[in-house]
């Protein structure tokens, strides 16, 4: 049995899509694939980017499914579970976790393929020390993260992400999503430093001009200064996950860092409202002890 996992996006999302599938096969017993095949094309309205996981401890097998599956009809979504169609298409519920996934059993020689997101922690909660063991760098940091980590490992260490970039820059991003604004951030420091004085503040951004001109206490924050190197958004992961407090973004990469923290009880503090849907809930995306403002 092959369960195959299309991969697409940023970091953040692959790593959604690769647990998942990670999980699904440790459950089943069978052989996981990667589909990159989304990394072949230009798509509009898309955030350019780069396949990464080959850079961390993952143990996976790539493969280019082209032309790409199609999300299933109606009629196959039933057909499928009753009758051994191969591949069986599974499609992810946007935010919501879908408890098939972890129930379903196909027909022997059957394989799978899952495409979607998948951005529910509850697809790999089962498996949360192995991902731990597995998403860091394959390769040691270079010398200038080094100094940070140091620094993070040498003080109560708070990191802040700031997500800008194509959430104020492309129209579908910020539509969907947007920035969160100088509010969110200012009200998060203000618990950090009432929850413990002494913390010392890590910024991590695609904008760091904004920040150094817009946040506060700025005699208590490091900015992270992105190099580039191909692997810098896996170096600057590790370094969040290695902070003891968690300031997220609406981003997939920020919540992973909170998600892998090093700090057995993390202090996170996590959006209300991961997008402009106010109506969607995010029982399924934000664990329940993650501070929601």
């Amino acid at each position: 049995m092959k369960i195959t996992t299309q991969i697409q996006g940023g970091l953040g999302n692959q790593l959604f899509q690769y647990a998942t599938g990670k999980a699904l096969s440790e459950r089943l017993g069978g052989q996981l694939l990667v589909d990159i095949d989304w990394f072949n094309h230009e798509w509009i309205d898309v955030t350019p980017r780069e396949f990464l996981l080959p850079f961390l401890k993952v143990q996976l097998e790539t493969t280019q499914v082209s032309p790409p599956i199609q999300s299933p009809r109606r009629w196959r979504r039933i057909a499928q579970q009753i009758l051994p169609l191969n591949p069986y298409v599974l499609n992810d519920r946007p935010y919501r976790f879908n408890p098939a996934l972890t129930q379903f059993k196909p027909f022997e020689n059957q394989d799978i393929y899952l495409m979607g997101y998948w951005q529910s922690f509850r697809y790999f909660d089962s498996i949360r020390q192995k991902l731990i063991h597995e998403i860091r760098p394959i390769n040691q940091l270079s010398p200038q993260y080094q100094i940070y980590l140091e620094k993070i490992k040498g003080c109560l260490s708070a990191m802040i992400h700031i997500r800008r970039g194509d959430y104020v820059n492309l129209p579908v991003a910020a539509k969907a999503h947007g920035f969160l604004g100088l509010d969110y951030y200012q009200n998060g420091m203000r618990l950090l430093l009432e929850n413990d004085a002494h913390t010392h503040f890590f910024v991590f951004s695609d904008d760091l001009d904004w920040a150094k001109a817009n946040l506060p206490h700025q005699e208590k924050i490091t900015y992270i200064e992105t190099t580039d190197e191909k692997t810098a958004p896996i170096q600057e992961l590790f370094l969040m996950t290695q902070c003891q407090r968690h300031l997220i973004a609406n981003s997939s990469l920020s919540w992973w860092s909170a998600w892998l923290s090093v700090d057995q009880n993390p202090y996170v503090i996590a959006p209300k409202g991961w997008t402009n849907d106010v109506d969607k809930k995010w029982d399924d995306l934000l664990p329940s002890h993650w501070q929601r403002i």
